[in-house]
Order: structure tokens, then sequence, then C-alpha cells
């Protein structure tokens, strides 16, 4: 097995074992009677971002891979860090938070293949055997995040927040590492891209993200900066695995997931520190 692929692999199972690890079951149930939430959740990240992508890769007519690669990651969400990054810290809702990281996760099982049908120009959907990506999102997806789910309730606190921070940092050795193996290829991505604004369409892509997160997160002003950066970052772990396919071998797909999770989280980091200064404000 190609090394990216290894590292792409090691990035997706440490990322959902970790969210399945994160997750209360008692807090799951509670937040999941909340439908019209849920389904204001899920139509931000399942319709409204992967469709906002599509629209601009064809308005200003994106070159295969790097439109590929951007849409990809936007129709993917389960962000690793949620519950770092939209939880309490700042000032968001901590159990909202982790109840969409596992939901998201765990239909994206079944949303990503027929996404990818719709979505994707159908060259580069012929080029994905949608059976074995599909055996590959419940093996290294679906299984993780369950396994951790079932394991969380039967490890002290202490114990699963250790377990947590090793698979973190396994995420992000193996993230690193595969920037590093593909780096002359991102600096060509980068050096070219700009250029023609393909870094302009991510960016935009991603205010429309927070933007129509803040707005369907309802009048629970939590609930609003949870799904606004939730509704940002992406699942980066699935979207390599998918760019590691031979059939996108020496495309820019890799190169535009790994921008893309650059551009995006650059973007969090303003907004993250506004609603940490600011969460002394937001109701309990």
């Amino acid at each position: 097995m190609p090394l990216p692929k290894i590292l792409a692999l090691i990035m997706i199972v440490t990322t959902m074992f970790g969210a399945g690890l994160q997750v209360d079951r008692r807090r799951l149930v509670e937040t999941l009677q909340q439908y019209g939430l849920l389904g204001r959740a899920l139509l931000a990240n399942f319709v409204l971002v992967p469709l906002c992508a599509v629209v601009l890769v064809r308005l200003f007519h994106v070159e295969t891979g790097v439109a590929i690669g951007i849409v990809l990651m936007a129709m993917a969400p389960g962000v690793p860090f949620l519950a770092n990054s939209a939880g309490r810290s700042g000032g968001g809702s901590l159990s909202f938070a982790l109840t969409i990281a596992f939901c998201f996760a765990a239909l994206s099982v079944i949303t990503i293949p027929v996404t990818i049908g719709l979505l994707l120009p159908p060259a580069a959907a012929a080029n994905i055997p949608v059976a074995k990506f599909l055996t590959t999102l419940v093996g290294f997806q679906l299984v993780p995040l369950v396994l951790g789910a079932l394991l969380a309730p039967r490890l002290a606190t202490p114990a699963a927040d250790g377990l947590v921070k090793v698979l973190h940092l396994a995420f992000l050795v193996s993230a690193l590492a595969l920037a590093v193996l593909i780096f002359p290829r991102l600096v060509h991505f980068v050096s070219t891209v700009y250029g023609f604004g393909h870094l302009l369409i991510i960016a935009g892509v991603g205010v429309f993200s927070v933007a129509v997160g803040w707005l369907l997160g309802g009048p629970n002003r939590q609930y609003r900066r949870t799904l606004s950066i939730a509704t940002l970052m992406r699942n980066i772990g699935l979207c390599a695995l998918v760019g590691t396919e031979p059939a996108f071998a020496n495309t820019s797909v890799v190169p535009t997931v790994l921008s893309y999770f650059v551009v995006t989280f650059a973007l969090s980091l303003p907004v993250r520190v506004y609603y940490r200064r600011t969460k002394e404000a937001t109701p309990a």
C-alpha cells in the first residue's frame, strides 16, 4: 500500500475513533431530540455547502483536479477536534458539538457515495470505485466511530481523555507527514493556483460555511457558534483517503484537500478568537 494512503488511513481512523470516544450517550439522546436544530445542521452541511462549492467551481471553470478536491471537502463534514474548536472554550455547546461530530461521520457513510455521483464531474465520479469506496467508509470511518462510542463508557474519564490526546497527536503527525511527502506538489499547486484565484474560491466556500452555520443555528447563541465552526471545518482524513486513489495519482486533488484544510483552519482562527473573547456574554 502506498505511503500516502497509509497516512490518510491513519488520519481518518484516529479522527473517527476519537470522535466516538468523546460521545456522551445521554447528551447524544437529548440533542437528537432537537429535530429542528439537527435538520438545519444537516441542511447546512450536506446540501448548502456542497452546492455552494459546485456553483463556484463551475462558475469560474476550475481545473478538474482542483474542482474535485474542493467539492470533496465541501461534501465531507465531520471535523477532527470539533469538541475543542466548537465547544465550550468558544462559548459553544459541547454536547451539540460532540453529537454532530458523531452524526455527521455516521451519516456521511451513506451520503458521500450518493453525493459523489450527483455533484462530481461525471468523468471524476466514474474514476471512483463506489463499491470499494463504500467498503472503505464502513471499515475505516464507521467501524472506528462505533468502537470508540462502545469503548467510551468502559473507560475512566482521565483514560479516555488521555487516549483522545494520543489520537489527536497521531492525526497531526500523519497530516504533517502527508504534507511533507507531497510538499513539491503542494508548493507547485499553491504557486500556480493562486494566480487563478482558486484559493479565493476555497475562502469563499469557507466564508459561506461560517455564515450559513451561524444563520441556521437558531436563536440559541451557543448552537450558532458551534454550528458555524462545525460547518466550516471538514473531514480532511476522508478526503485525503479518496485523493490517494490511483485514479487521482499525479493530480491536484490531495494538494487541494490540504490547501482547503489550511485555508479554512486559518479562517476559523479569528472567528474562534472572537468567540472565546465574548463567551462570557453567551447564555449558559
